[in-house]
């Protein structure tokens, strides 16, 4: 697969679901990134928009910004830097992240674009894998960065995800495009590169990157088979009332504890009723069913959870029960977040 045929692929999938709205393609200035920029003009099926975000963590950030922006210019391409003040506690790199995704997504949104394109390699799904690995992490964590996902009211779109970095690398010396290396890759400091620096000896042992690569492909099978139950599970036992869902209160209780598929269901209700976007962690899900289970009510995720005879109620915390359906109107079994 070429860069131009990954993009090319975006394209098709936006025509066939008649999607209108420009290209808008979120460029660091590194190889990854910039062979994106120049793969969707070089596609010309759709107007290109560009945006940076400059998170003013490191000396030269700034300028980085603003050799993009040049670049752009140089091929007619609308370019904004979006500036993160850092403000926050916690994990930073986590803050970065979020950060971006939300300026990200403000941007493209007031461009009219319904997808933001990320750079996104192969080697970024390997190393993904492998951090996740280290964590313990479950099947969807294993799965890794889906191809396509939703947040911020837009669609992330990965097209890169089947090519390796290098292949980028070797596409733009082919035309002499440039980019910028940026430092942090291979800064010990950071999971993400103490995980790239790891690759080569692992490979010995058979961990190769594209082996991990394919059991994230594996594992995002499981995952759909998964979703896909719990849709079904949703269904046929989860009743609407308003704004708030009644769950099966033996059923529901006595499965998040062995069940994958009674979990995604609460943490799908806890989702639908809290407007939240982030999947409460199943550590917290088996503690709020404990609780539950005991007699009392829960909070978790915007939500109040409580006992009510055989069934369990979930509503928006700090509201009455019973309310208006949530803007928007879409039922839950067919608009939960199950993944």
């Amino acid at each position: 697969m070429t860069p131009e045929g990954a993009v090319g692929r975006v394209c098709d999938a936006l025509d066939a679901d008649r999607v209108p709205g420009p290209l808008a393609v979120a460029v660091s200035g590194g190889g990854d990134s910039v062979a994106l920029l120049h793969a969707a003009v070089a596609v010309g099926r759709r107007a290109v928009v560009a945006a940076t975000v400059d998170h003013g963590l490191r000396e030269g950030s700034r300028a980085e910004a603003e050799g993009v922006a040049r670049a752009c210019a140089a091929l007619g391409v609308a370019h904004a830097t979006l500036a993160w003040d850092g403000a926050g506690r916690g994990n930073l790199q986590a803050r970065a992240r979020e950060a971006r995704r939300g300026l990200l997504g403000a941007w493209a949104r007031g461009q009219g674009a319904a997808s933001v394109l990320l750079g996104h390699t192969l080697d970024d799904q390997a190393e993904t894998v492998l951090l996740r690995l280290a964590r313990g992490s479950g099947v969807d964590g294993l799965a890794g960065m889906p191809a396509v996902s939703r947040a911020e009211g837009v669609a992330w779109e990965r097209p890169f995800l089947g090519i390796a970095r290098e292949a980028l690398r070797h596409w733009l010396r082919a035309r002499g495009i440039p980019w910028v290396e940026d430092p942090s890759n291979d800064d010990p400091r950071f999971d993400r590169a103490r995980a790239r620096a790891m690759m080569g000896a692992l490979a010995g042992l058979g961990l190769t990157r594209d082996r991990l690569a394919r059991t994230a492909g594996h594992m995002g099978r499981a995952r759909a088979s998964l979703v896909g139950q719990a849709r079904r599970l949703a269904a046929e036992q989860v009743r609407e009332e308003g704004a708030d869902l009644l769950l099966p209160r033996l059923w529901l209780l006595h499965s998040v504890e062995r069940d994958d598929t009674a979990g995604r269901v609460l943490a799908a209700a806890l989702m639908w009723v809290g407007g939240g976007e982030a999947r409460p962690r199943w550590e917290s899900l088996r503690r709020l069913a404990a609780v539950v289970a005991g007699g009392r009510a829960a909070t978790l995720a915007g939500c109040r959870v409580s006992p009510e005879g055989d069934r369990v109620r979930v509503a928006p915390e700090g509201r009455h029960p019973g309310r208006a359906r949530p803007p928007g109107g879409m039922r839950f079994a067919g608009a939960g977040s199950f993944g």
